[in-house]
């Protein structure tokens, strides 16, 4: 059996034609447009090999990958000719399919519904018949020796089916087909696997041959369309016709497709008059999730269905397989540390003193040790790992759920890996874990917890009102006497009383945040309802931060400096002369914003106040943009939100909804303003909590316990206590201080991953061109990456570059008016970034794993802040 017709194939199983061609032969036997082919079975490789002495070779390397053996096995294949009959073979019937064909790759374990391995093999495109042909079909068996399958072979996970096909030998068939001249291509997914929603489709459709957005080297058209419920086949095809609804289009301009040329596949610039045309007409959309469909019922499961329009606009899939799933979301006894939402309040190592006096503040509000003894493990609630504060985060394995048929909870899926939020995203559903469930209620009368929190949604912003008044009183009273006194004994009770005060804000902070977040949710999921398609821009418009926050009052105040230091003449390079005018207003905008920071819950932070040359770089930043008044563009859009939401209510007609709407728009806009203001304010408590440790380093200097003030940092909050009280010895105190000071120079080197399980990283890897992420601000950014480190390292930025980070804190907010975008690997929907960046209206995508390490300064990138996608051109 050397050839087999594709549309025959279907029959010999996935062990002879392996998983592309029999997903590609099932739809051709039941009718569905597929191009005609030819397929190669497997048993026709392995004879290959035998036949050039290389069968032992293959199995060898199943045993022991080594990449020199396989860049020599590739070499020996590529240049060993094919047994005599397979090549008469394909020289008689391969011609009847036409004068420009595809090489396929289909192996026996790809395709399948827990794992895909795609992108794996080759495919030859544009292939004559005859001599080229057999180099095609050498060159797509070399693939299978190729170093990324034999990476992807061992991997920490153990591809077993692919460790064993190779030991056993090469699975892999190929399929031969008619090129199909593409005018377009895309994909369909059955499914929407960015969001988890079985009720909708989505559509990426680009100009040229498929292998552009394969490869992520274009920013395709997207679509969402609401499809029917999942029925038999027989009812499915009547379903699709009289339910398919489009709901979303994202129409991208694209300079450039690739095509089938004289010298073969290549780039060629789209025709001036369809550059920023849609790919789809609405006929053809719905005509393709038709075919998607039919595609989906075959299969038995979601799929993904690529496909390509010819020059008359008919459709032909070249490929469906089932989108990838795991067996079921991990609920194993192994610990699941994450540095999401931690890791944007601590952007840099954690020093010993701050984390020492933030650890037990955060714990007495998030920890459940009597559930997490029982039921998790029992390791602690947060912890310090090389310097970097993680959240254990095991505990949102077993509260995550997923109803029938629509997403789970977003917040729950930010605390998960990506494979196992993909596990969560990819089933149909999913109940929660009761037992932890009923261990967390349960400590939590038991305990009587809503004690600790100001937890009423409707009365929690009053409560920060009584607060917001004594931090006004008590916080300028921290630093009294002035930090220059040397008493260590007063300078501890005032940061004593200043911890005191921290606890009482995270007390109203935390529920704030989480009203902001549930408000948001509930309005914007009342839009949806009410609205439709189309309620992401009406909500995004509507639940605006008023422009009276505090973020947008430090960034005018800095603004007007800009301006200040421009009619002055004043040189931004170095600090200026203290009772020059510049200086004199310099010094008034640190008396009132110094208190900023990089990373605002590390106590020990370094400060606007103690780093006034940051402050010059913003100016810099500033002056070179050529920025407007940042007031005036936030009473802009403040007014655009005022004007959506009129027109919105006098949309509804429905008087109960009207009145419903108003009241938590308002509602949902307080708490986004308390979210922005609260955390001004709790960094000027820090910074004052700081000054007393540094009265304290003084002291500790004076007698030989430290080198430098600053020191104190690398203390325990206990020893620092033991230090004053004369408990600690001065000398000893000294080689702690050292010791954790050189561990700390450091780690300020490493970057830590955003997940450990059991201690061990969860590697970040790049799927070729394109990086998925969470998107938080939507818009379309193009432009080259600064990858940047920390606030210090901002000034490398210019006008229209794409910032690369690893969070933003507050502090880093100035320098939004410079970029064109941001990349983050760590934040939400409701971040601070998230905030200021929809204010500012960048494009923004946060949770893309790795990025800092996989981007570099330089690379042309497009961000796409909707999708949550980020395309990588350079």
């Amino acid at each position: 059996m050397l050839l087999v017709p594709l549309d025959e194939a279907a029959p010999l199983g996935r062990k002879q034609v392996g998983g592309k061609a029999l997903g590609l032969a099932r739809m051709a036997a039941r009718g569905l447009p597929v191009p005609a082919g030819l397929v190669i079975p497997v048993g026709q490789f392995q004879a290959f090999l035998r036949h050039n002495g290389l069968w032992r070779s293959a199995r060898r390397l199943g045993r022991q990958p080594d990449p020199q053996r396989a860049r020599a096995l590739r070499a020996a294949v590529r240049a060993a000719p094919l047994p005599p009959a397979l090549a008469a073979a394909l020289r008689g019937r391969a011609p009847a399919l036409g004068t420009e064909l595809v090489v396929r790759s289909s192996g026996v374990d790809e395709d399948a519904g827990d794992q895909s391995f795609a992108g794996l093999f080759r495919t030859e495109v544009g292939v004559l018949p005859g001599d080229a042909l057999e180099d095609a079909v050498r060159r797509c068996w070399a693939s299978a020796f190729d170093d990324r399958v034999l990476a992807y072979a061992k991997r920490a996970d153990g591809r077993t089916r692919l460790r064993r096909r190779l030991r056993e030998g090469p699975g892999m068939a190929l399929v031969i087909q008619r090129l199909v001249r593409a005018e377009v291509s895309g994909v369909t997914f059955t499914v929407n696997a960015m969001t988890g929603s079985w009720r909708q489709m989505t559509i990426e459709a680009c100009w040229g041959l498929g292998e552009a957005l394969v490869g992520g080297h274009v920013v395709p058209d997207h679509y969402l369309v609401q499809r029917p419920r999942r029925l038999p086949e027989p009812l499915q095809r009547i379903a699709a016709r009289l339910r398919l609804e489009p709901l979303e289009r994202a129409v991208q301009p694209q300079q450039r497709e690739l095509a089938l040329g004289p010298r073969g596949v290549g780039w060629r610039p789209v025709p001036a008059a369809t550059l920023e045309a849609p790919k789809l007409r609405d006929d053809q959309l719905v005509q393709l999730c038709r075919l998607a469909l039919r595609a989906e019922a075959l299969g038995g499961c979601p799929q993904d269905v690529e496909w390509a329009l010819d020059a008359c606009g008919e459709p032909w899939l070249v490929q469906s397989r089932p989108i990838t799933t795991s067996p079921a979301p991990d609920r194993s006894a192994k610990t699941l540390w994450t540095r999401r939402f931690i890791g944007e309040r601590w952007s840099e190592p954690a020093t010993p003193l701050g984390w020492s006096l933030v650890r037990p503040l955060l714990e007495h509000f998030i920890a459940y040790p009597r559930t997490t003894r029982s039921l998790l493990g029992g390791e602690p609630a947060l912890r310090l790992i090389d310097g970097a504060p993680y959240i254990n985060a095991t505990v949102f394995r077993h509260l995550s759920f997923k109803l029938p048929g629509l997403p789970p909870p977003r917040f729950m899926m930010d605390m998960l890996p990506p494979d196992e939020e993909r596990a969560w995203l990819t089933r149909f559903a999913g109940a929660p874990g009761v037992r932890v469930y009923g261990g967390i209620l349960k400590e939590t009368w038991d305990e009587k917890r809503w004690r600790r929190f100001r937890w009423n949604p409707f009365t929690n912003h009053r409560a920060w009102e009584q607060l917001e008044a004594l931090l006004e009183r008590e916080v300028p009273r921290q630093v009294t006497p002035p930090p220059a006194a040397s008493d260590p004994v007063q300078a501890l009770e005032r940061a004593r009383a200043g911890i005191e005060l921290a606890r009482r804000y995270v007390k109203v902070h935390v529920t704030s945040l989480l009203f902001a977040n549930l408000w948001y949710q509930v309005v914007d999921g009342l839009l949806a309802v009410w609205l439709g398609p189309g309620s992401e821009g009406v909500t995004r418009d509507v639940l605006r931060c008023p422009e009276w926050n505090l973020t947008i009052l430090t960034h005018h105040d800095l603004w007007s400096l800009a301006q200040r230091a421009r009619e002055l003449g004043a040189d931004l390079s170095g600090l200026p002369d203290p009772d020059s005018p510049f200086g004199q207003a310099l010094a008034a905008f640190l008396e009132r914003h110094g208190h900023r920071s990089d990373a605002s819950w590390e106590i020990m932070s370094p400060r606007w106040d103690e780093h006034p040359e940051r402050v010059l770089a913003l100016l810099r930043h500033s002056l070179e943009a050529g920025e407007g008044d940042p007031r005036v563009r936030a009473r802009e859009l403040t007014e655009q939100g005022e004007r959506a939401l009129e027109e919105l209510l006098a949309s509804i007609d429905h008087p109960v909804r009207r009145a419903s709407l108003r009241y938590l728009v308002g509602l949902t806009r307080r708490y986004l303003l308390l979210r922005e203001n609260q955390r001004y304010h709790y960094d000027r408590l820090l910074y004052a909590v700081k000054k007393n440790y540094l009265v304290v380093g003084r002291w500790a200097v004076e007698r030989g316990a430290l080198a430098q003030a600053t020191d104190v940092r690398f203390l325990l909050a206990d020893q620092v206590e033991a230090l004053v009280a004369g408990r600690l010895e001065p000398a000893r105190a000294r080689a702690e201080a050292e010791r954790r000071s050189a561990r700390f120079a450091q780690q300020l080197e490493r970057s830590p991953p955003d997940f450990l399980v059991d201690g061990a990283p969860v590697e970040a890897t790049r799927d070729g061109q394109r990086m998925t992420g969470l998107g938080t601000s939507p818009g379309i950014a193009r432009g080259t990456v600064r990858v940047v480190a920390d606030l210090e390292g901002a000034q490398r930025l210019r006008p229209g570059e794409i910032l690369v980070a690893r969070a933003v804190d507050p502090g880093w907010t100035p320098v939004f008016p410079v970029i064109a975008g941001l990349v983050l690997e760590l934040g939400s929907q409701l971040s601070h970034g998230a905030v200021v960046a929809r204010e500012y209206e960048l494009p923004m995508v946060v949770n893309v794993r790795g990025a800092t390490e996989l981007l570099s300064d330089g690379d042309e990138i497009v961000v796409d802040g909707a999708r949550g996608m980020v395309w990588v051109h350079g």
